[in-house]
C-alpha cells in the first residue's frame, strides 16, 4: 500500500462527535438561542425542527463559526471549536447552506472543485487527485452529466445537488445543512435527504440539519431538536417528540399525528384554518 493511500485510509477512521454545552447565542443584544445541550453521534442525521425564528439557523452558524457563542461551549471530540484553526475546522466540517451563493459564470465542475480548497497549501493549485475526488463527489451526487454547463443555467435542484457534491469534495467528517429541501419540488426533496441519509450508514457521517416540514424530518432523522423561542422544548427520536400536544404548544395549531402505514414513523396531518387565536 503507497503512503498515500494509507493517509487517506487512516483518514476514513476518523469520525467526529459534535456537542453543545449550554450554549446561548446573540445577535448584538438579542440573545436567540438559550443554553442549549445536545450532541451528535458519528452515523447520527440530527434534526432541528421548530417555527420560524426559533434559532434553528444560528445553531447551525455558530457549529461552522460564523457566530461565536454568547456564551457556552460548541466542541468538536471535546475540544473548543474557538481553539480549532480555520483551515482544520474546514477540513472537518462541510456546510450546506439554506441559499448557496454561486458565481453564475463558473461550470459545475469549477464550483465543485472549489471544495479542495482547504486541502490546498499556499499558492497551491488543484492535481489530478483532487481532480479525481471532486469527480467523484458528482458521482455521488448525480452532477456529473452537469460539468461543464454553466451555474446560472441550472436548476434550484441541481444547484443544491451541486452545493452537496462541493461539500463531499472536501471529505469532511460532519456535515451541516441549513434547510436543504427548501424551495424543491418533492422528487427532489426525496432525492437530496435519501443522499444524506446514505452519507450517514455508507460513511458514518455526523450530520446536523434543519428542516420546516415534519413529516420529512420524522421519515429521515434520527433524533430531532424541537426549539420554541431559542429554547429546547423536546428532544428525542421522531416518535418521541412529534406528537399532537408538542405541535401545539410550538406551532400554535392543532395536528393529527398518526403512524405511517409503511414504517410506523410519525405523520402529521393538519386541517386548513385549524389555528387557535391567540396562541403563539
Amino acid at each position: 500500500m503507497s503512503v498515500t493511500n494509507r493517509k487517506d485510509n487512516e483518514r476514513d477512521l476518523l469520525v467526529i462527535k459534535l456537542e453543545a454545552e449550554k450554549l446561548s447565542l446573540a445577535y448584538n443584544h438579542s440573545v436567540v438561542v438559550k443554553e442549549l445541550t445536545f450532541q451528535v453521534a458519528p452515523g447520527e442525521m440530527l434534526g432541528l425542527i421548530g417555527p420560524n425564528g426559533s434559532g434553528k439557523s444560528t445553531v447551525i452558524k455558530a457549529f461552522s463559526h460564523v457566530i461565536l457563542p454568547r456564551s457556552g461551549k460548541i466542541l468538536i471530540d471535546g475540544k473548543d471549536i474557538a481553539r480549532i484553526p480555520r483551515p482544520e475546522l474546514a477540513r472537518l466540517i462541510g456546510v450546506v447552506p439554506q441559499m448557496p451563493l454561486l458565481p453564475s459564470t463558473f461550470t459545475a465542475f469549477e464550483i465543485v472543485l472549489m471544495g479542495r480548497t482547504p486541502h490546498l497549501g499556499l499558492f497551491q493549485t488543484e492535481g489530478t487527485r483532487d481532480m479525481e475526488i471532486s469527480w467523484q463527489a458528482m458521482g455521488r451526487t448525480n452532477t456529473q452529466s452537469l460539468a461543464e454547463r454553466k451555474v446560472g443555467e441550472l436548476s434550484g435542484g441541481e444547484i443544491q445537488r451541486l452545493v452537496i457534491a462541493r461539500v463531499l469534495t472536501q471529505q469532511p467528517k460532519a456535515i451541516l445543512l441549513d434547510e436543504p429541501t427548501s424551495n424543491l419540488d418533492i422528487n427532489h426533496q426525496v432525492e437530496i435527504l435519501d443522499l444524506i441519509k446514505s452519507l450517514c450508514r455508507e460513511d458514518n457521517q455526523t450530520v446536523v440539519i434543519t428542516l420546516h416540514d415534519l413529516n420529512l424530518a420524522a421519515q429521515y432523522c434520527d433524533r430531532l431538536l424541537l426549539l420554541k423561542n431559542g429554547q429546547l422544548h423536546a428532544q428525542g427520536t421522531p416518535a418521541e417528540v412529534i406528537n399532537a400536544k408538542n405541535i401545539e404548544e410550538v406551532y400554535g395549531a392543532e395536528g393529527c399525528v398518526y403512524a405511517h402505514p409503511v414504517n410506523g414513523l410519525p405523520t402529521v396531518l393538519l386541517q386548513a384554518g385549524n389555528r387557535r387565536n391567540g396562541k403563539k
